[in-house]
């Protein structure tokens, strides 16, 4: 009897995990549980013990010990000081096949739990007894795993991945905050790599320390985020091993030497000090984050590693901690990530490196316009007719695996354009009849008016580009974009003999900078429509070709560099359009008189285009 009405050992979560746990073989670090290689969980795992807090709010990346740390969470509650507890994950499979096992591997390494936990049929898969408290395991879209029974503690593994509600039964978090209701000390800890928004970051003048700013409502998707926008907002610091100073690491500060490969980014990637401007590499590391502490808006640490400030008054410990500070991942893991999901050019996947790789939102924060805008961009003439004060049509054409993707362009004088037409040409384009398909729009005339150039990318089916060519040498011409050219564009001879020598008038490859051409093509969104260089779509423009425009968008890196990212998988149009424009600038401007037709067709289209004016 004296033995049941002992207290609880007073002991953390992490002293609990340091004296029972034992990581099996397998494990990144197998052998006994060592809670100080992840110090920036340490505060997190004892928030949740600390009864002044009633939710937890954790933001971190992949690889950061965090689903260990939630272990350490349930096995010193059902160990020390027992409560029915509400584990909460995305997925059922994830639950099945993830976080179970690694459940009741804990369990088994423990000794006192895995005396304590009911064998057999007292057990399954999502329900655990332990000395008659309960672990039970649920999922978003589960409500009735979620509303079964009352929980003292509820613990809700990446947040950002669940759905919207869980079986049309609520939010996730308010659901399990419901279990505890009768709890006095009940509470919710809740913790995901986070998604979408849009956040600044602000230096405060007193602390000298940069922090993330409250972002408004409409401007973050991230559940996470907002929920810990709510809290208290303690964001991990390490010192400066040249300066002393306390700063925030993010990926902002994540640095490389400029044009590095993603391989060069793996060897030299460092982390810039905000105070000093040293370049801080891996080897001090272990050291930043054993000195490491979490600090609050408003409050300031010294080189000593001494908080001071008003602690937050909120009951929402809410916790952000950077995926530079991993000790799983280098600094040069991290940039190579990133440099090689830019490359793939997937916007998921750079997305994936942002949030899972360094624990950020992701935003494009580009200068590309709407697509509403692009819509805006509709004249008064429809696809296929040519105003009257066109005086060169110029195509670009995107090449794909199954088709051609091309916009033909009108240009007249101070380049101003008006779009004649823009499609598909299906077919495997390894084989020849869609490029006979492609002949056929070459040789094509719009209200009497041929093609004066044609620009054909050729960084997909080289090969064929290069044929098709040379089949129309000097009409249609192989281009290819780069991220980065010392000229707007410039010629290199492609065709060479037997012994590797150039052939005389062969076929020439036009390089371009793709940042320079397709900025001009978003800058002319803009454009004023009563001013040369005005940039014109026809009345019965699709919304996809409009929504193709700004299916990319410009970003400036940190660094200064620019790239251009993904938002959508589409971005075909946008990439004719400035082949288009590209066309029009080697053909060395603008006709001074309408080419190809004779006075009369050209009196006969001047008449239209007023006809229709007058219509308008």
């Amino acid at each position: 009897m004296a033995e049941a009405l002992k207290p609880p050992p007073l002991r953390s979560p992490d002293q609990w995990a340091n004296e029972n746990r034992v990581l099996p073989k397998g494990s990144a670090e197998p052998g006994p549980f060592r809670s100080e290689r992840t110090p920036y969980m340490l505060p997190i795992v004892r928030a949740c013990y600390n009864p002044k807090y009633k939710k937890i709010t954790a933001i971190t990346s992949a690889q950061k010990g965090k689903t260990d740390s939630f272990l350490n969470v349930i096995g010193h509650r059902l160990d020390d000081d027992p409560t029915p507890i509400l584990y909460v994950g995305p997925t059922k499979s994830n639950i099945e096949k993830v976080i179970e096992p690694r459940i009741m591997a804990m369990f088994k390494s423990a000794a006192s739990l895995w005396k304590k936990l009911a064998k057999g049929k007292l057990s399954s898969k999502t329900l655990k007894n332990i000395a008659g408290v309960t672990l039970r395991l649920g999922w978003a879209g589960s409500p009735t795993e979620l509303a079964s029974q009352a929980a003292g503690l509820c613990l809700v593994d990446e947040y950002d991945r669940m759905q919207a509600s869980a079986g049309g039964e609520g939010d996730v978090v308010e659901l399990v905050d419901a279990r505890h209701a009768t709890y006095p000390d009940g509470r919710t800890a809740v913790t995901s790599t986070p998604t979408m928004g849009n956040v600044n970051e602000k230096t405060d003048p007193e602390t000298g320390l940069t922090h993330w700013e409250v972002a408004d409502k409409d401007d973050v998707q991230s559940p996470i985020w907002k929920l810990w926008q709510e809290g208290s907002r303690h964001e991990w610091s390490w010192p400066c091993p040249e300066c002393d100073e306390y700063f925030i690491p993010r990926f902002s500060l994540l640095k490389w030497p400029e044009k590095s490969s993603p391989q060069k980014a793996l060897k030299e990637a460092k982390v810039c000090c905000p105070h000093c401007g040293s370049l801080i590499g891996e080897e001090h590391k272990v050291e930043m984050n054993a000195k490491g502490v979490y600090v609050a808006p408003g409050q300031s640490v010294d080189t000593d590693g001494i908080v001071s400030g008003p602690e937050p008054d909120n009951d929402n410990a809410s916790f952000w901690v950077s995926g530079l500070c991993s000790p799983w991942r280098t600094f040069g893991q991290r940039a190579k990530a990133f440099l090689d999901a830019v490359r793939s050019g997937d916007p998921e996947r750079i997305q994936a490196v942002v949030n899972t790789g360094f624990g950020e939102l992701y935003v494009v924060k580009g200068d590309a316009p709407k697509w509403e805008e692009v819509k805006e961009c509709a004249a008064g003439y429809i696809t296929g007719q040519v105003p009257a004060a066109v005086r060169n049509l110029v195509a670009g054409v995107d090449v794909q695996k199954n088709r051609l993707e091309y916009v033909v362009r009108g240009f007249g004088e101070g380049l101003t354009s008006w779009q004649i037409e823009n499609g598909e040409l299906w077919g495997d384009t390894d084989q020849p009849e869609v490029w006979l398909q492609l002949e056929e729009l070459l040789n094509k005339k719009w209200d009497g008016l041929p093609l004066s150039k044609m620009g054909v990318d050729s960084g997909y089916r080289t090969n064929e580009v290069y044929d098709f060519c040379r089949k129309h040498k000097g009409l249609a011409v192989p281009t290819k974009g780069h991220d980065y050219l010392e000229k707007p564009y410039k010629a290199s001879m492609v065709d060479v003999n037997v012994r590797g020598k150039t052939i005389k008038n062969g076929v020439q490859l036009w390089h371009f900078n793709s940042d320079i051409f397709k900025s001009w093509v978003h800058s002319r969104v803009e454009w004023p429509d009563d001013q040369p260089g005005a940039w014109f779509l026809p009345s019965d423009i699709s919304e996809d070709f409009c929504k193709q425009i700004i299916a990319e968008q410009r970003v400036v890196k940190p660094s200064g560099a620019i790239i251009w990212i993904k938002v959508s998988k589409d971005n075909h149009k946008l990439d004719a359009e400035a082949i288009a424009y590209l066309m029009i600038r080697i053909k060395g401007g603008v006709s001074a008189q309408r080419q190809g037709t004779d006075q009369n067709e050209q009196k006969s289209s001047s008449l239209s285009e007023a006809a229709r004016k007058l219509n308008q």
